[in-house]
């Protein structure tokens, strides 16, 4: 047996369905929309910090820059390159001496700014002085050739170009430490090179702009700006990772793409192998070729959008618990009224037609469906009454047709057959003790009884099913039905064949002459007409009888109980040939019957 679901369950499921693709729906747009959003603002602030970053390392090196130029420019720088090429410099009492009355100036000037760790003079004849610019090594003062110095490179592209320069980190051979020179050329009065003047830059002024380590300061826990040079190694103090600067090498798409010139952000994997949001570009530093990077780990980025999507599920949940006892409810009073109508309709298919529904949905299509219902329940009880009724009429016609043809029968065969036999016993018993002449009388007088008895039964014989119906068919048997009636009761019957020219089944045949036969009786009876007409049709599906006449008429109404078993006699016997009936009367113009039959069932 197949299993039906009930319609709360399929509504339930439908609506949850549906609330769960909407959630989806809703759901992951809503979080990848804040997704992006999230990451674009990241990736804005990234991009503003690195920005910043930038400018201040590069406007820091213009600074350097400037400080260096106006440094060779300086009478003392002069004055020192000029003893440097005069002076006899073997011994360090000597060069305390010799560089006593200058020492105090540079140091003061370059230990305001606080940038710098040493400071080389060099004069034509590749002899060097020293200056360390820091408070630890206040007396410091070294001189030695410039070969043997970290700064010979530079010294020699300076002499070559005759303009600032600046060298990129790289590891002092005597500390081991990274360093980074900015240099230039001293000119004297005249325009002559006679020297170059060389600074150190400490590389904790670089940290200063680029390290941050403060959760607050925008680039949270994870956050990070650096540089790094064209040979993929940092140049600025990684927060991650201890001794970093010329040491960690950072060859990341992000890197490879600034150190290209290309600015922009992306998602990438660090020197950590971490997944993190980049923003970079390139420095514009003449003589520099590095790469400036702010970044943070994706993971903390997306700690908000993490939230958001914790609260979309949680916020999905409770819709979806809100939204099940709300279809719930909703789907109790829909199905309802609905097993009300199911309960309705088998006690209906039981044969119980007191049967209501109440409307417990007004104004829609349930409470129409309700309605409906409810008018065909009233409409089924109708007409199975009038069925009943119609079934207790018919069945009385029936029997009081069969009693009243009993009752014929037994008159016609006592009053006319029965008394010519009786006749004829009468006269033959008179034959026992009569005369031979009077026996012959007898005798030619039972003969005429005898056929006169022949004749009664033929007619009562004619009465039950005419012999010219099954001999010549309806036409005949009809024509002479009209005229017995003419005779016998002084009403002309008029008979009319219109077309009736088909072959049909004796059913059919005999089923018309007693409708046709009932009507003519039931207009001797009670119509009190002069008149009677009848008319026969047919074409290839149906056949049609039409009977009318020009007495009293009656009020008919239909199914009403006042009509007599002759008309219910009449309606049966179209029913049973599967056809239709229209009788219409009106006082003082007479009746009309209208009787369509099928040929073919």
């Amino acid at each position: 047996m197949k299993r039906n679901s009930s319609i709360v369950s399929k509504l339930i499921i439908y609506f949850l369905l549906l609330n769960i693709f909407t959630v989806i729906v809703v759901g992951s747009y809503s979080y990848y929309r804040a997704k992006d959003a999230l990451v674009e603002r990241t990736f804005d602030q990234l991009t503003s910090l690195r920005i910043e970053k930038k400018f201040r390392i590069e406007r820091f090196f213009e600074d350097r820059m400037l400080d260096i130029s106006l440094v060779s420019k300086s009478k003392d720088v002069i004055n020192i390159i000029m003893l440097l090429n005069k002076e006899d410099l073997k011994s360090e009492q000597n060069d305390n001496q010799f560089f006593s009355e200058y020492d105090n100036f540079l140091r003061n000037h370059f230990l305001s700014s606080q940038y710098y760790k040493r400071f080389f003079v060099v004069n034509a004849n590749k002899l060097a002085v020293s200056y360390s610019i820091t408070d630890e090594d206040k007396s410091q003062i070294v001189y030695k050739n410039v070969e043997d110095l970290p700064v010979f490179n530079l010294w020699k592209k300076i002499k070559e170009s005759h303009k600032i320069a600046i060298e990129d980190y790289k590891l002092d051979a005597n500390t081991n430490l990274p360093a980074i020179f900015i240099g230039a050329p001293v000119i004297n009065n005249s325009g002559k090179n006679i020297g170059i003047v060389i600074i150190e830059i400490d590389i904790d002024a670089i940290n200063s702009i680029m390290y941050e380590n403060n959760p607050h300061n925008g680039l949270g826990k994870t956050g990070e700006s650096y540089l790094v040079g064209n040979d993929f190694l940092m140049r600025s103090t990684s927060r991650f990772e201890d001794n970093s600067v010329f040491k960690t090498l950072v060859k990341t798409t992000s890197v490879q793409a600034a150190l290209n010139g290309e600015t922009g952000t992306s998602l990438i994997n660090d020197y950590r192998k971490i997944s993190v949001l980049s923003s970079f570009s390139n420095v514009e530093i003449p003589g520099l070729d590095w790469a400036i990077m702010t970044e943070i780990d994706e993971k903390e980025a997306m700690i908000p959008i993490d939230s958001i999507r914790n609260n979309i599920l949680y916020l999905s949940v409770l819709i979806s618990i809100l939204l099940f006892a709300f279809v719930y409810i909703i789907a109790n009073r829909i199905s309802l009224p609905i097993i009300k109508l199911k309960q309705a309709a088998q006690n209906i298919t039981g044969g119980n037609y007191d049967v209501f529904v109440e409307d417990v949905i007004s104004n829609d299509e349930i409470g129409s469906l309700i309605e409906a219902f409810n008018e065909m329940s009233s409409k089924i009880k109708e007409q199975t009454e009038k069925l009943k009724l119609e079934k207790s009429m018919r069945l009385s016609s029936m029997i009081d047709g069969q009693e009243l043809e009993r009752q014929r029968l037994s008159r016609e065969l006592h009053d006319g057959l029965g008394q010519s036999i009786l006749a004829i016993k009468m006269r033959l018993e008179r034959t026992a003790n009569a005369s031979p002449e009077k026996v012959t009388k007898i005798m030619n007088e039972v003969q005429v009884l005898f056929a006169n008895t022949i004749n009664e039964v033929r007619s009562i014989s004619n009465n039950l099913m005419p012999a010219v119906l099954n001999e010549f068919g309806l036409l005949d048997a009809l024509k002479n039905l009209c005229g017995d009636v003419t005779k016998s009761s002084g009403i002309d019957v008029n008979f009319k064949n219109k077309g009736f020219a088909v072959k049909i089944e004796d059913r059919i045949n005999t089923y018309l002459y007693r409708i046709s036969q009932e009507a003519l009786n039931n207009i001797i009876k009670h119509s009190k007409a002069n008149f009677a007409n009848i008319e026969l049709n047919s074409d290839t599906d149906f056949a049609y009888l039409n009977i009318s006449d020009n007495g009293k008429g009656f009020n008919y109404v239909e199914g009403s109980k006042m009509c007599g078993n002759g008309i219910s006699n009449m309606k049966e016997r179209v029913f049973l040939l599967n056809g239709n009936i229209e009788i219409s009367s009106q006082k003082d113009i007479g009746t009309s019957l209208k009787i369509q039959v099928p040929l073919k069932n």
